[in-house]
């Protein structure tokens, strides 16, 4: 099991006064952030293999079609290129979690990394010998990304097994906040490092996969995988247990429905400004806005349950401020930070209707969008963490899914929009779907109860046993 002698604990910080709080907090938040670096070894080493695997990932993301285009000068080779590395997500999500719970998370990944080096070099050498065709790098880029699908379903399962219990929540802020930060410096590298000349970028991530493989391979061996269920039987238990578990169905369900949206409203604003003759330097800024506010999310989120109390203390001088905390999941026997993160994407697509699209309002509403998803996923994964070792795999297969397929739905649901109506008619109407998934969450008793377990006693859970998400 991966587990120190003692739980990592921040050293207690004195509030200096009103003004100071929250300097304070981020101080006590960056100090239990280095203790969990410097009492577990095990989550350096996955938490370093992690950012270079995403790290190569998001670099890959753009120099992949600019390398089909700089091959083939057509752009139907270069749609073919990114459609190849990005369908897995759609169809092998659900197969890699049965095959990480068969074979152990770190075994996945330490084989992954290296899979996907190797593929990265086969390019390097296609294009250092002149034979790279644009067929080729659809079958890398095909492959590579089953093999990032795997890794990332292992990574998820893996993280909280690395620290004791009670450091999870602080383990997984810190890991989702190197996510948002990674994705902000990947892209730029990526281009950079094209400028450089279209060998560069892929020697590059090459060695930035290797790298990751052997940060996996420190790892501590697991143990021998536990009875195995056939291929299929595997698969309807992943399912089954999202099922059963009103949190993580309705989870889902509902960072689906989310992502569709923020998705849909990114491609409408690019749409805009594409017409608009908006500064490529300004659009990226404005998109930037999401990753920052996911970063501070993520960051900030092990503080959720003490602002929730805060928030309790002043609520309580009212009947009516406290009802209001509560609906809005904001108070501690309420709290629902799937909630928050509904409301706060109905709003920030308000502020859109309300101001327009132009990148200022755009990028404010995807800072705070960011920035309540990032609280969102951290609480998410807190609760897959609590899933049985043996189905933790499935489960996470299951929810990625979800939030992959509306990543990728999002697009088409704009285009279909934008050929159809003006933007402010298509964010309107984005505006009006989330909404209405807003107002069912907090109104309907069966959803609202199923956002916030506390208020129903009885409620079914993920199996909390000792040990569970535990590599042994």
């Amino acid at each position: 099991m991966f587990r120190a002698p003692r739980a990592a604990r921040g050293a207690p910080a004195s509030g200096p006064g009103r003004a100071g709080r929250a300097v304070v907090a981020g101080t006590r938040q960056a100090r239990r952030s280095y203790a969990v670096f410097s009492v577990y070894p095990s989550f350096r080493s996955a938490w370093l293999g992690s950012a270079l695997s995403m790290l190569g990932t998001r670099t890959l993301g753009v120099t992949y079609p600019l390398l089909a285009f700089w091959l083939t000068g057509s752009p139907a080779w270069t749609g073919w290129v990114v459609f190849a590395s990005t369908v897995p997500g759609l169809l092998c999500y659900i197969p890699a979690g049965v095959l990480v719970d068969r074979l152990g998370r770190r075994r996945v990944m330490m084989w992954s990394e290296a899979g996907r080096a190797l593929l990265v070099g086969a390019v390097c050498a296609g294009l250092l010998h002149g034979s790279l065709r644009g067929a080729d790098l659809v079958a890398v880029a095909l492959a590579e990304g089953v093999l990032f699908v795997t890794s990332t379903v292992a990574e998820t399962a893996l993280i909280p097994a690395t620290v004791h219990r009670r450091d999870v929540d602080t383990a997984l802020a810190v890991h989702e906040t190197t996510v948002h930060a990674v994705v902000l410096a990947g892209r730029p590298l990526g281009g950079l490092l094209y400028g450089l000349g279209p060998l560069t970028p892929f020697l590059a991530n090459a060695a930035v996969f290797a790298c990751a493989s052997a940060a996996f391979a420190r790892l501590p061996r697991e143990e021998d995988p536990r009875p195995k269920e056939t291929f299929p039987g595997g698969i309807r238990s992943g399912l089954r247990e999202v099922w059963e578990n009103r949190f993580l169905r309705s989870a889902t369900v509902l960072t689906a429905l989310a992502n569709l949206v923020v998705q849909a409203l990114i491609v409408v604003f690019l749409s805009g400004a594409a017409s608009t003759g908006v500064h490529p330097a300004v659009v990226g800024l404005t998109l930037a806005a999401s990753g920052v506010g996911g970063a501070f999310g993520a960051f900030i989120s092990p503080a959720r349950r003490r602002i929730s109390r805060k928030i309790d203390a002043r609520a309580a001088r009212g009947r009516w401020t406290l009802w209001l905390a509560e609906w809005l999941g904001l108070s501690r026997r309420g709290r629902s930070m799937l909630l928050v993160h509904v409301l706060t994407c109905c709003g920030a697509l308000g502020l859109t209707v309300a101001l327009g699209q132009g990148p200022p309002v755009v990028g404010a509403a995807l800072l705070v969008i960011g920035l309540a998803g990032g609280l969102s996923n951290v609480t998410i994964r807190t609760v897959l963490s609590q899933v049985p070792e043996d189905r933790v795999a499935k489960v996470v297969s299951v929810s990625r899914l979800g939030s992959y397929g509306a990543v990728a739905l999002g697009p088409l649901l704009a285009g279909v929009l934008v050929a159809n109506v003006t933007a402010a008619t298509a964010v309107l109407i984005l505006f009006g779907l989330m909404s209405a998934v807003a107002l069912a969450a907090a109104l309907v008793p069966v959803f609202r109860r199923a956002l916030s377990p506390r208020l129903v006693a009885g409620n079914r859970q993920v199996s909390a046993r000792p040990g569970a998400a535990r590599m042994r």
